[in-house]
C-alpha cells in the first residue's frame, strides 16, 4: 500500500496518452495498425501508431483502465515528458522486435506491450528507491508472461477484444521496460554521493571533510 500514488500526482502523461488513443480510435485504423506488409513498403509510422490503436471499444477501455491502474501504482515516478518519451521508446523497441523475432505476427493493435514495459519500468524505479516491493512486482510480471507463453493467453480476453492476444508484445515490452529501468537503478545504487530516489539529503563524500584545529582551552571547558 505504501507504493500507491497518494496524494495523486503525475497525471499529465497518462491523460495525454489516453487522449491520443481515444482520438486515434476515431481514425481509419487500417492506416495506423502494425501491418507487416505495409511496413515493408516504408510506412514506418506504424511502428508507433500500431500501439495507440485498438481492435474495438472494449479493447480501448481495458487498456485505458490499465493506464489508470499503473498511474495509481507508480504515478509518483511520472513526469509528463519522461512518461511520453518512455511510451515512444517502448513502442519503437517492441515493434522491431515483433518484426524480427515473431515473423508469424502479421497485424497488431494495442497498448498492452507498452503497458507491460511501463509496469516493469515503474518496478525498477521502486528498486532505485530500495523498495523490496519493486522486485516482487517485477517477478510477478515475468511470472505472468511466462505463464502466457507456456499455457497460452486468456481466451476470455481474446473474445472481448475480438483478436488473438499477442503475448509476444507482452514479453518484449517487459524486457524493454526492465532494460530502461535498470539503467536508473544502477546509477542510483552505484553513485553513493547522490541521495536515494525521493530523498532530501545526500551523503557527504569523505574527501570533503576537513580536519579542524581544536582550541585546547575550549576542549578543557567542555570536559569540565
Amino acid at each position: 500500500m505504501s507504493n500507491l500514488n497518494f496524494p495523486p500526482r503525475g497525471a499529465g502523461g497518462p491523460l495525454l496518452l489516453i487522449l491520443a488513443c481515444a482520438l486515434l480510435q476515431l481514425c481509419h485504423l487500417a492506416w495506423l495498425e502494425f501491418d507487416r506488409e505495409a511496413l515493408a513498403t516504408g510506412q514506418l509510422w506504424r511502428l508507433l501508431s500500431g500501439h495507440l490503436v485498438h481492435t474495438n471499444g472494449t479493447h480501448l477501455v481495458m487498456n485505458v483502465g490499465a493506464v489508470a491502474m499503473l498511474w495509481l501504482l507508480h504515478g509518483q515516478h511520472y513526469r509528463a515528458p519522461v512518461y511520453l518519451g518512455l511510451v515512444v521508446a517502448l513502442s519503437l523497441l517492441i515493434s522491431p522486435g515483433l518484426w524480427y523475432w515473431f515473423p508469424g505476427l502479421e497485424l497488431y493493435r494495442g497498448l498492452s506491450g507498452v503497458l507491460h514495459g511501463l509496469f516493469c519500468w515503474g518496478c525498477c524505479r521502486d528498486l532505485a528507491g530500495r523498495r523490496l516491493s519493486g522486485a516482487l512486482l517485477l517477478a510477478g510480471c515475468y511470472g505472468k508472461v511466462a505463464w502466457e507463453l507456456i499455457v497460452g493467453p486468456n481466451a476470455a480476453t481474446a473474445e472481448l477484444i475480438r483478436a488473438e492476444v499477442a503475448v509476444s508484445s507482452h514479453l518484449l515490452g517487459a524486457l524493454a521496460g526492465t532494460a530502461i529501468g535498470l539503467a536508473g537503478v544502477w546509477r542510483v545504487w552505484v553513485d553513493w554521493g547522490k541521495p536515494l530516489y525521493g530523498g532530501r539529503k545526500s551523503r557527504i563524500p569523505l574527501r570533503s571533510i576537513r580536519a579542524t584545529p581544536v582550541d585546547p582551552q575550549s576542549r578543557t571547558s567542555k570536559l569540565e
